[in-house]
């Protein structure tokens, strides 16, 4: 279906998530009407005549999923290093296979097919719900594929080419470094106001601009000024990966005698436009030996938002300390889809999951707070009152959950189903701006066969160029041992 400006079509499903009152209300056997690029009405029923009527049956319909902290490729080195990686980088994974050689040499992510993998990421996060996507850090030269491919799958996408003042570095003898470059940083965050100023609102107001100094611990606090003050010429947000890893707190404590929280704040960086992704180890986490728990709320004062990525870092063994600190301290939270599988309803569950087991609490992250997070949370994070919710006036950004399925069972609550039963493999339709562009769990804008059978060539390509990047020369099989070894016929 592709609307015009007064097509209506009615959504009837046994469950629809509303906004009311300021919150998510549940309606049974309820409909939503969107008209053009809007939500028309939501409620029981309607009185009106629309010129198409879908019955989602034993459906749950609510807002599209906004991934506030998204990396939008095949995520080719995170898929080696699961269940691994090097002791002495404190559980982070990138940098076991992403830093170039000192001595010269390509990146490994330098032999990737760009265009397959980004064209596979936005396939598969439209494809599981995800409406709207933060891009947190590509730094390649791949703005104008991106913005094809946002353009062509209908995704409502937030980005910019981030930009750093240094980079990790291998050493021939294997010792990560950190090179660092104020003029590279200053020319990258150039390039990305180039970007925004020239692109801001295109695809009929899909695409907007922020800026993404891609790392706090990579970024000079000059750079992080300069930021600030071009983030508030052209009235568009910050976001920036943060306190992800262990030592940046450390190093930023022992070097300025302040946290990197404290840092932001002091610097006048941290506002409410500002999305840190992660946010792991700040002042009265375990880890950081810092119990003065201070940190969380200078975050909350200033009125910016978390985007929490539970996933990859709980493959990392590495969670918040924990949810319910965070919100309780008074910050709004977001959900990212930091790595792969790219699914929300994956990263709410296990959100829920670390922060009960960590805190030792049946009632924390209740799945309530992960749904708020996953869309009125990151629509708060964007200043737009017009996403994550279902209301007349929002964008008609909006996912059909099939709930026939044994995998989900019994309904008493559907928000609790979502978000403990449910997988993004559940998701059948899929709207933006008023616009199917899932229909029965396939992207109408990709041939997603033909889509991975590019996106396995390319990554099969990178994986086998590992020896040429990688400091050690060995092959990535060598340095990340796959979990089975090969069958021997004559064993």
């Amino acid at each position: 279906m592709t609307p015009n400006d007064n097509r209506q079509t009615l959504i009837r499903a046994k469950w629809i998530v509303g906004y009311q009152n300021g919150e998510h209300r549940l309606i049974e056997d309820g409909v939503v009407v969107v008209e053009g690029d809007r939500i028309l009405h939501v409620g029981q029923d309607w009185t009106g005549t629309a010129d198409e009527v879908i019955s989602a049956g034993n459906s749950l319909v609510i807002p599209g999923f906004i991934s506030a902290h998204a990396h939008v490729a095949a995520q080719v080195t995170d898929r080696l290093v699961l269940d691994g990686g090097r002791r002495d980088f404190l559980r982070s994974g990138f940098l076991n296979c992403a830093p170039r050689m000192v001595s010269g040499g390509p990146s490994l992510g330098s032999f990737e097919d760009a265009d397959a993998s980004i064209a596979f990421a936005f396939a598969a996060l439209l494809s599981q719900g995800v409406t709207t996507i933060v891009e947190a850090g590509n730094t390649g030269d791949v703005g104008s594929t991106m913005l094809c491919h946002a353009e062509a799958c209908g995704a409502r996408l937030y980005y910019s080419p981030a930009f750093a003042t240094g980079e990790y570095l291998f050493e021939d003898d294997g010792r990560m470094i950190v090179h660092r470059d104020e003029k590279m940083g200053f020319a990258g965050l150039e390039r990305a106001v180039a970007f925004i100023e020239a692109h801001d609102g295109a695809f009929d107001g899909r695409f907007h601009g922020i800026l993404n100094p891609d790392e706090f611990y990579l970024s000079t606090p000059d750079l992080l000024r300069r930021t600030r003050s071009e983030a508030d010429r052209l009235g568009v947000g910050i976001t920036m990966h943060f306190c992800e890893q262990l030592f940046e707190f450390h190093e930023t404590l022992r070097v300025t005698g302040r946290t990197p929280v404290q840092q932001l704040v002091d610097d006048g960086i941290l506002r409410d436009d500002v999305l840190l992704g992660h946010c792991i180890y700040v002042a009265g986490h375990p880890m950081v030996a810092y119990p003065w728990d201070t940190d969380l709320k200078l975050i909350a004062a200033a009125g910016a938002t978390v985007a929490h990525a539970p996933v990859a870092l709980a493959r990392r063994g590495v969670s918040l300390a924990n949810f319910d600190r965070y919100t309780n301290a008074g910050i709004n939270m977001a959900i990212g889809t930091d790595s792969y599988p790219y699914d929300l309803i994956a990263e709410m569950r296990t959100a829920s999951l670390t922060a009960k087991v960590v805190g030792m609490d049946n009632e924390a992250a209740k799945a309530r707070q992960m749904f708020d997070a996953a869309t009125l949370g990151a629509a708060r994070a964007l200043k737009r009152d017009d996403l994550g919710r279902l209301a007349t006036g929002a964008k008609a950004d909006l996912v059909v959950v099939d709930f026939d399925d044994l995998a989900i069972g019994p309904v008493w609550d559907p928000i609790r189903s979502l978000v403990m039963c449910a997988t993004g493999r559940h998701v059948q339709t899929v709207f933006v701006d008023g616009k199917i562009v899932v229909a029965e769990g396939r992207a109408l804008f990709a041939d997603e066969q033909k889509l991975l059978r590019r996106t396995q060539a390319s990554c099969e390509t990178v994986w086998s160029k590992f020896p040429e990047t990688h400091w050690s020369g060995k092959t990535a099989t060598e340095i990340f041992a796959p979990s089975l070894r090969k069958w021997e016929p004559h064993a």
